[in-house]
Protein backbone atom coordinates (compact mmCIF):
# COMPACT_ATOMS: atom_id res chain seq x y z
CA UNK A 1 0.00 0.00 0.00
CA UNK A 2 1.21 3.32 -0.43
CA UNK A 3 -0.36 6.85 0.85
CA UNK A 4 0.05 9.99 -0.90
CA UNK A 5 -1.12 12.69 1.96
CA UNK A 6 -3.23 10.04 3.54
CA UNK A 7 -4.86 9.21 0.45
CA UNK A 8 -4.38 5.42 -0.95
CA UNK A 9 -2.27 4.92 -4.35
CA UNK A 10 -2.73 9.08 -4.21
CA UNK A 11 -0.65 10.94 -6.59
CA UNK A 12 2.03 13.24 -6.54
CA UNK A 13 1.93 16.26 -8.75
CA UNK A 14 4.76 16.53 -11.96
CA UNK A 15 5.51 19.71 -10.40
CA UNK A 16 6.28 18.89 -6.94
CA UNK A 17 9.94 19.80 -5.65
CA UNK A 18 10.35 16.28 -4.37
CA UNK A 19 10.53 15.26 -7.93
CA UNK A 20 12.20 18.20 -9.65
CA UNK A 21 14.61 19.30 -7.06
CA UNK A 22 15.51 16.62 -4.65
CA UNK A 23 13.38 18.97 -2.41
CA UNK A 24 12.69 17.10 0.57
CA UNK A 25 13.52 14.29 3.41
CA UNK A 26 12.77 10.82 4.10
CA UNK A 27 13.11 8.15 6.71
CA UNK A 28 13.54 4.61 6.33
CA UNK A 29 11.79 2.54 8.99
CA UNK A 30 12.24 -0.79 10.34
CA UNK A 31 8.39 -1.50 11.54
CA UNK A 32 7.62 -4.94 13.72
CA UNK A 33 4.07 -5.73 14.56
CA UNK A 34 2.74 -2.02 13.67
CA UNK A 35 6.00 -0.60 15.46
CA UNK A 36 8.13 1.64 14.26
CA UNK A 37 11.91 0.42 15.58
CA UNK A 38 13.97 3.22 17.06
CA UNK A 39 10.85 5.78 16.44
CA UNK A 40 11.83 8.78 18.74
CA UNK A 41 15.31 8.50 16.67
CA UNK A 42 13.34 8.63 13.45
CA UNK A 43 11.41 11.83 14.77
CA UNK A 44 13.99 13.49 16.29
CA UNK A 45 15.80 13.05 12.99
CA UNK A 46 12.70 14.31 11.06
CA UNK A 47 11.92 17.21 12.83
CA UNK A 48 15.44 18.70 13.09
CA UNK A 49 15.34 18.19 9.08
CA UNK A 50 11.85 20.51 8.79
CA UNK A 51 13.29 22.86 10.46
CA UNK A 52 16.50 22.78 8.87
CA UNK A 53 15.01 22.85 5.42
CA UNK A 54 12.51 25.53 6.48
CA UNK A 55 9.80 23.13 6.01
CA UNK A 56 6.39 23.16 8.15
CA UNK A 57 5.98 20.43 10.96
CA UNK A 58 3.95 17.32 10.63
CA UNK A 59 1.89 15.79 13.48
CA UNK A 60 3.43 13.23 14.69
CA UNK A 61 -0.16 11.14 15.83
CA UNK A 62 -0.62 11.75 11.80
CA UNK A 63 2.53 9.86 10.43
CA UNK A 64 2.22 7.28 12.78
CA UNK A 65 -1.47 6.54 11.50
CA UNK A 66 -0.67 6.34 7.93
CA UNK A 67 2.73 4.22 8.83
CA UNK A 68 0.36 1.91 10.86
CA UNK A 69 -1.91 1.82 8.00
CA UNK A 70 0.87 0.64 5.44
CA UNK A 71 2.86 -1.70 8.25
CA UNK A 72 0.46 -5.09 7.43
CA UNK A 73 3.17 -7.49 7.56
CA UNK A 74 4.42 -8.92 10.77
CA UNK A 75 7.77 -7.23 9.48
CA UNK A 76 8.26 -4.42 7.14
CA UNK A 77 9.83 -1.94 5.96
CA UNK A 78 8.50 1.72 5.81
CA UNK A 79 9.41 4.54 3.50
CA UNK A 80 8.29 7.59 4.63
CA UNK A 81 9.14 10.70 2.40
CA UNK A 82 8.54 14.18 3.08
CA UNK A 83 9.00 16.96 -0.15
CA UNK A 84 8.23 20.78 -0.46
CA UNK A 85 5.11 20.14 -2.76
CA UNK A 86 4.27 22.43 -5.19
CA UNK A 87 6.07 26.05 -5.86
CA UNK A 88 6.70 28.06 -8.53
CA UNK A 89 9.37 27.63 -11.71
CA UNK A 90 13.24 28.08 -10.53
CA UNK A 91 14.84 27.58 -6.81
CA UNK A 92 13.26 29.54 -4.47
CA UNK A 93 11.01 27.69 -2.57
CA UNK A 94 6.80 28.83 -2.02
CA UNK A 95 6.50 31.15 1.05
CA UNK A 96 3.83 28.60 2.47
CA UNK A 97 4.57 25.29 0.84
CA UNK A 98 2.18 22.47 1.21
CA UNK A 99 4.36 19.52 1.70
CA UNK A 100 3.58 16.13 0.49
CA UNK A 101 3.72 13.28 2.20
CA UNK A 102 4.14 9.28 0.99
CA UNK A 103 4.22 6.89 3.14
CA UNK A 104 4.60 3.23 1.81
CA UNK A 105 5.89 -0.12 2.68
CA UNK A 106 7.31 -3.12 1.58
CA UNK A 107 8.73 -6.69 2.84
CA UNK A 108 12.13 -6.72 5.51
CA UNK A 109 14.21 -8.33 3.07
CA UNK A 110 16.15 -9.44 6.12
CA UNK A 111 14.50 -9.84 9.45
CA UNK A 112 17.28 -12.26 10.66
CA UNK A 113 19.00 -11.67 14.42
CA UNK A 114 22.19 -10.83 14.48
CA UNK A 115 23.16 -14.35 15.11
CA UNK A 116 22.11 -15.72 11.93
CA UNK A 117 23.58 -13.17 10.05
CA UNK A 118 27.37 -13.63 7.73
CA UNK A 119 29.78 -11.02 7.75
CA UNK A 120 29.00 -7.99 5.11
CA UNK A 121 31.86 -8.07 2.23
CA UNK A 122 32.78 -4.37 2.07
CA UNK A 123 34.36 -2.65 -1.14
CA UNK A 124 35.99 0.57 -1.74
CA UNK A 125 33.51 2.78 -3.71
CA UNK A 126 34.75 4.45 -6.82
CA UNK A 127 32.78 7.81 -6.66
CA UNK A 128 33.18 10.49 -3.99
CA UNK A 129 30.22 12.53 -1.90
CA UNK A 130 30.50 16.51 -1.38
CA UNK A 131 31.15 18.13 1.20
CA UNK A 132 28.51 20.10 2.26
CA UNK A 133 27.82 21.19 5.97
CA UNK A 134 24.46 22.81 5.11
CA UNK A 135 23.20 19.41 4.42
CA UNK A 136 25.49 16.93 6.31
CA UNK A 137 23.54 14.67 8.66
CA UNK A 138 20.30 15.26 6.81
CA UNK A 139 18.15 12.33 5.31
CA UNK A 140 17.87 14.62 2.30
CA UNK A 141 16.19 13.46 -0.51
CA UNK A 142 19.08 14.07 -3.21
CA UNK A 143 20.48 11.18 -3.51
CA UNK A 144 22.31 10.63 -6.69
CA UNK A 145 26.07 10.36 -5.22
CA UNK A 146 24.65 7.43 -3.70
CA UNK A 147 23.32 6.52 -6.62
CA UNK A 148 26.86 6.45 -8.34
CA UNK A 149 28.32 4.96 -5.90
CA UNK A 150 26.39 2.12 -5.84
CA UNK A 151 26.85 1.64 -9.76
CA UNK A 152 30.77 1.23 -8.99
CA UNK A 153 30.06 -1.85 -6.39
CA UNK A 154 31.91 -4.73 -7.51
CA UNK A 155 30.31 -8.16 -7.99
CA UNK A 156 30.14 -10.26 -4.96
CA UNK A 157 30.15 -6.94 -2.50
CA UNK A 158 27.56 -6.20 0.13
CA UNK A 159 28.73 -2.75 0.76
CA UNK A 160 31.27 0.07 -0.25
CA UNK A 161 33.01 2.67 1.73
CA UNK A 162 32.70 5.82 1.00
CA UNK A 163 35.22 8.95 0.58
CA UNK A 164 34.37 12.45 0.66
CA UNK A 165 36.13 14.77 -2.13
CA UNK A 166 39.43 15.47 0.02
CA UNK A 167 39.68 11.95 0.80
CA UNK A 168 37.97 11.52 3.84
CA UNK A 169 36.32 7.92 4.82
CA UNK A 170 33.43 8.96 5.97
CA UNK A 171 30.51 6.18 5.71
CA UNK A 172 29.51 2.84 3.97
CA UNK A 173 27.35 3.48 1.11
CA UNK A 174 23.71 2.76 2.63
CA UNK A 175 24.78 3.17 6.50
CA UNK A 176 27.19 4.40 8.75
CA UNK A 177 30.46 2.90 9.21
CA UNK A 178 32.05 1.90 12.72
CA UNK A 179 36.19 0.30 13.35
CA UNK A 180 36.49 -1.23 16.34
CA UNK A 181 39.97 -1.26 18.08
CA UNK A 182 39.80 -3.42 21.55
CA UNK A 183 36.72 -1.36 23.68
CA UNK A 184 37.08 1.73 20.96
CA UNK A 185 34.33 2.18 18.79
CA UNK A 186 35.75 4.78 15.95
CA UNK A 187 33.05 6.22 13.18
CA UNK A 188 33.36 8.85 10.63
CA UNK A 189 31.44 12.82 11.82
CA UNK A 190 28.87 13.74 10.00
CA UNK A 191 28.92 16.91 10.32
CA UNK A 192 30.24 17.85 6.89
CA UNK A 193 28.98 14.96 4.77
CA UNK A 194 27.04 11.52 5.51
CA UNK A 195 23.76 10.85 7.54
CA UNK A 196 23.32 11.17 11.06
CA UNK A 197 21.80 7.49 11.22
CA UNK A 198 19.35 6.65 13.69
CA UNK A 199 21.60 3.58 14.91
CA UNK A 200 24.18 5.20 14.57
CA UNK A 201 22.66 8.20 17.43
CA UNK A 202 20.95 4.62 19.38
CA UNK A 203 25.36 3.12 19.87
CA UNK A 204 26.49 6.71 20.74
CA UNK A 205 24.17 6.44 23.39
CA UNK A 206 24.38 3.00 24.72
CA UNK A 207 28.05 2.62 24.13
CA UNK A 208 29.26 2.92 27.59
CA UNK A 209 26.54 0.60 29.18
CA UNK A 210 27.91 -2.41 27.02
CA UNK A 211 31.80 -0.80 27.65
CA UNK A 212 32.70 0.68 25.11
CA UNK A 213 34.20 4.48 24.23
CA UNK A 214 33.10 6.27 20.73
CA UNK A 215 35.59 8.54 18.83
CA UNK A 216 34.25 10.40 16.22
CA UNK A 217 36.88 10.60 13.82
CA UNK A 218 37.88 10.37 9.68
CA UNK A 219 40.19 6.80 10.01
CA UNK A 220 42.68 7.11 7.19
CA UNK A 221 42.02 3.68 4.73
CA UNK A 222 45.02 1.60 6.60
CA UNK A 223 43.76 1.96 9.83
CA UNK A 224 40.62 0.34 8.14
CA UNK A 225 42.95 -3.06 7.10
CA UNK A 226 44.42 -3.58 10.64
CA UNK A 227 41.44 -2.24 12.82
CA UNK A 228 39.93 -5.42 15.18
CA UNK A 229 36.78 -5.45 13.43
CA UNK A 230 34.44 -3.55 10.65
CA UNK A 231 30.47 -2.71 11.00
CA UNK A 232 27.92 -0.93 9.40
CA UNK A 233 24.93 0.03 10.74
CA UNK A 234 21.23 1.25 9.25
CA UNK A 235 17.87 0.49 9.71
CA UNK A 236 17.57 -2.48 7.84
CA UNK A 237 20.00 -4.39 9.31
CA UNK A 238 20.48 -2.83 12.71
CA UNK A 239 24.72 -3.34 13.22
CA UNK A 240 26.16 -5.99 11.43
CA UNK A 241 29.66 -7.07 11.02
CA UNK A 242 31.74 -6.44 7.93
CA UNK A 243 35.29 -7.40 6.22
CA UNK A 244 37.02 -6.07 3.25
CA UNK A 245 36.54 -8.03 0.18
CA UNK A 246 40.07 -8.82 0.21
CA UNK A 247 40.94 -11.04 2.37
CA UNK A 248 37.49 -12.43 3.26
CA UNK A 249 36.94 -13.59 6.95
CA UNK A 250 33.46 -14.66 6.92
CA UNK A 251 34.10 -17.91 8.63
CA UNK A 252 34.68 -15.41 11.54
CA UNK A 253 32.14 -16.05 14.44
CA UNK A 254 29.61 -12.93 15.79
CA UNK A 255 28.49 -14.23 19.25
CA UNK A 256 32.44 -14.51 19.97
CA UNK A 257 32.71 -10.49 19.13
CA UNK A 258 32.65 -8.21 21.88
CA UNK A 259 30.36 -6.24 20.30
CA UNK A 260 28.06 -9.10 19.90
CA UNK A 261 25.96 -8.05 23.09
CA UNK A 262 25.63 -4.37 21.87
CA UNK A 263 24.33 -5.95 18.09
CA UNK A 264 21.78 -7.84 19.83
CA UNK A 265 20.38 -5.21 22.06
CA UNK A 266 20.16 -2.88 18.88
CA UNK A 267 17.95 -5.16 17.27
CA UNK A 268 15.81 -5.87 19.73
CA UNK A 269 15.40 -1.94 20.81
CA UNK A 270 11.95 -0.27 20.79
Amino acid sequence: MILVNGEREGRVSPLDRGLLLGDGLFETLRVRQGRPQLWPYHWARLTRGLEHLGFPQLRETEVLDEIARVATLPACMVRLTVSRGEGPRGYAPPAAPALTRIVSAGPALDDTAPTEREPLSLGWAAVPIGVNPALAGLKHTSRLEHVMARRSWQPGWDEAILHDALGRVVSATQGNLWLREGRTLLTPPVDQSGIAGTRRAWVLEHADRFGFEVIEAYPEPARIEGVDALYVSNARIGMTPAVLSEGDKRGSAWQDDPLYPMGIALHEAD
